[in-house]
């Protein structure tokens, strides 16, 4: 459309030019010794447009030549950009292709073009590191803090972070946790603590048996459901395990006292912590540690650990086997809390009461510690071909 209006527009100018030479009678006279040049004036006029059209692309040709150098120059570089370009980009679909040794060979090149430096010795980081090349993905490592640290812009710090990320995890892929976790710390300090960097930390530490710190991780990561909870409560049971497995009392109860609620009302983790209280002759602690996650949680394992709480003082003794005949009226049929019912009765010589429930505990759950804590009983009471027929059942128990 506008095409059109600029045709009309020459056509009407053209027009308007010579209905105006028509009725112009001036003329132009040059003298020039000794010759006289005469002409109409609309010639003149005519000629003077002819000679500034020619003379403006005149100037227009010579302006482009003596510009062709540096248009040679950016057209050049434009290509070395673009195949720099293509190098990151095939460096990256290489990488996620599995095929390391090109992308390796593509990052350098992009590298070496200056086409995202830091971006690219990333990319030959880790393309090195699954071709098990440890030196080269530390040249190019340190190539890639080398750029994050040349500028201070965000995009720099970003760069910074994501070096940081990459060599830590990559010192995780090779178990070297500690160095891995040294690397992390260094990411939080800058302020660049997220989800991804906590789940590797938790990885790390619980491999590195840092179990207090992974804690903390696992509840963060927890609050911001960023982790599975079958993995959270995984890890919480192997840290209680591992921290409770001191001798020293003082330790210990002091560890318990720093222990979170929803710690103690979970069975799994009640499991591990009543077994290190116990064996440190901590039996109340024990004890109280099983109530609380029982009351919360039922768990049949849990209840069985009951009897492992040994007492000496009557009233205790009392208040235990008083809390496990309340246990029973609300789970009859559990085999675990049977089990620990009847080894508590078969500790007070209460022999027909405890094997009554140890054989209900084996009718409902016929586990070999079922029938071993029968045979026990059988031999303390002389019955020498009962225990014999017990022994035997708990050998061929599948549990």
């Amino acid at each position: 459309m506008r095409g059109l209006f600029w045709v009309l527009a020459l056509f009407a100018l053209a027009t308007g030019l010579s209905l105006a030479a028509r009725y112009n009678d001036g003329y132009v006279i040059f003298f020039v010794n000794p010759a006289r040049i005469e002409m109409a004036l609309s010639l003149f006029m005519l000629l003077l447009v002819l000679a500034f059209v020619a003379l403006y692309f005149f100037i227009r040709a010579a302006a482009y030549t003596l510009g062709l150098p540096e248009r040679v120059r950016a057209f050049r570089a434009a290509r070395a950009s673009d195949k720099a370009r293509h190098s990151l980009f095939d460096a990256l679909l290489s990488s996620l292709e599995g095929r390391y040794a090109r992308a390796e060979k593509s990052a350098a090149a992009a590298h070496a073009a200056g086409e995202e430096p830091g971006l690219a010795a990333l990319l030959a980081a880790r393309a090195a590191h699954q071709l098990e090349h440890s030196q080269d993905r530390d040249k190019w490592l340190d190539a890639a803090a080398s750029a994050a640290s040349a500028g201070s812009t965000a995009r720099d710090q970003a760069l910074q972070h994501a070096t940081l990320m990459t060599r830590a995890e990559l010192l995780a892929q090779q178990r070297r946790d500690a160095e891995a976790l040294d690397v992390l710390a260094e990411l939080n300090r800058s302020g660049a603590r997220h989800i991804a960097s906590e789940r590797l930390a938790l990885k790390s530490m619980t491999r590195a048996g840092r179990w207090e710190d992974a804690l903390k991780v696992a509840h963060r990561l927890e609050e911001h459901k960023a982790v599975h909870p079958t993995v959270a409560a995984k890890t919480r049971e192997a840290a209680y395990a591992a921290l409770f497995s001191s001798s020293d009392a003082t330790d210990l109860r002091e560890r318990l006292r720093r222990m979170p609620r929803a710690d103690r009302r979970s069975a799994g983790v009640a499991r591990h912590v009543a077994a290190g209280l116990a064996a440190a002759g901590l039996m109340r602690e024990a004890q109280d540690v099983i109530d609380t996650a029982l009351e919360y949680e039922w768990d049949s394992a849990l209840a069985a650990q009951m009897a492992d709480c040994v007492f000496e003082d009557e009233r205790d003794i009392a208040r235990q086997l008083e809390r496990a005949e309340r246990w029973v009226t609300t789970h009859p049929r559990d085999a675990g809390l049977l089990l620990a019912m009847g080894r508590l009765c078969a500790r007070q010589k209460l022999w027909g009461k405890a094997q009554q429930i140890l054989e209900q505990a084996a009718a409902i759950t016929p586990s070999r510690r079922v029938w071993l804590e029968l045979a026990r009983l059988m031999e303390a009471t002389g019955q020498l071909d009962a225990a014999h027929r017990h022994y035997k059942a708990a050998a061929e128990a599948k549990c």
